[in-house]
């Protein structure tokens, strides 16, 4: 949480009562510097003076609100207790209006209210995915399709931009499918495709992680909130599903099983979709090159 105000002493009050709470805390004495912190990391809630020298805390919000983030709780906090400042403040994008000296009761039950109201906004933003998942089917394997996918990345990119949270892609293709319909046949072909769904679900720990048919034989990973490293967790722990299955593939040079070969990436603020998926695609044809069976997340020599 980001506490604003130009006077020290204020800021360690207001600060004292959000640690009490078991939250983090970040100060800033002055608007110009609340919004260098709010346009580099995560803020979940703001605390704002209004009277600061230079961009006041109305100005501050009204540039904040502007840049069409996606929405956290500001509560502002004034010694103007006339109604007009109060107006104001609401009409500047704030959500609460609080008097100094700050009540630490009252402050610690408003700072629980607005916990609630982004709680509420998570679960739109999940909501929202999960009707990509509902409206965008594909019919063989039941994992949400390729147009389904395109929409939920887009979304998780918006979410990812503005509240600085990491994202990761992890993008699969099945090794040597075409050998395996030629053996087989499509019908195994098929039922082949409905057993990686499968497998891949397995390898999800979270209800949130998302898995898609991204099209033919190549299937893609989101996964919401999770850096590089926690996305190797679950490259690995996909790999090793693929081993613990063993299902048989008749006619492959890499494993007398089914395997798959991957590139994975993580997000980078500024990214396109387009720019993420052509990442992990590039990186999925250098696990193909280095024998495949694999899920690469950096280049190596070749």
């Amino acid at each position: 949480m980001l506490v604003v105000d130009d006077q020290k002493s204020m800021r360690s009050v207001t600060s004292t009562v959000i640690r009490e709470m078991g939250h983090d805390v970040t100060e800033a004495e002055s608007g110009q510097v609340a919004l260098d912190i709010y346009r580099s990391q995560k803020v979940d809630l703001m605390l704002l003076d209004v009277e600061m020298p230079g961009m006041d805390g109305f100005e501050t919000a009204r540039a904040i609100r502007e840049h069409k983030s996606v929405w956290f709780p500001i509560i502002f906090l004034s010694a103007k207790t006339e109604p007009k400042f109060f107006v104001e403040g609401i009409r500047s994008g704030g959500d609460i209006y609080l008097y100094k000296p700050i009540v630490p009761e009252v402050l610690e039950a408003m700072v629980h209210a607005m916990e609630r109201l982004a709680l509420i906004q998570e679960e739109l933003h999940q909501s929202k995915i999960n009707m990509e998942k509902i409206a965008n089917r594909d019919q063989l394997t039941g994992l949400i399709n390729r147009r389904g996918f395109d929409n939920a990345v887009n979304l998780e990119i918006t979410k990812s931009n503005a509240d600085r949270s990491p994202l990761a892609l992890i993008l699969l293709d099945i090794d040597q499918f075409k050998q395996f319909n030629d053996t087989a046949g499509h019908q195994a072909g098929d039922e082949c495709l409905k057993v990686v769904a499968t497998i891949l679900l397995k390898a999800m720990c979270r209800p949130a992680d998302l898995v898609a048919r991204y099209g033919g034989e190549e299937f893609a990973v989101l996964l919401h909130n999770t850096d590089l490293a926690g996305a190797q967790v679950v490259a690995d722990r996909i790999v090793k599903t693929f081993e613990d299955f063993a299902y048989p593939h008749p006619n492959s040079s890499v494993s007398k099983f089914v395997t798959a070969s991957g590139g994975g990436v993580q997000f980078e603020q500024g990214m396109t979709s387009s720019a993420l998926l052509e990442a992990a695609d590039r990186l999925l044809y250098v696990a193909k090159r280095e024998g495949r069976n694999r899920i690469i997340f950096e280049a190596t020599d070749s």
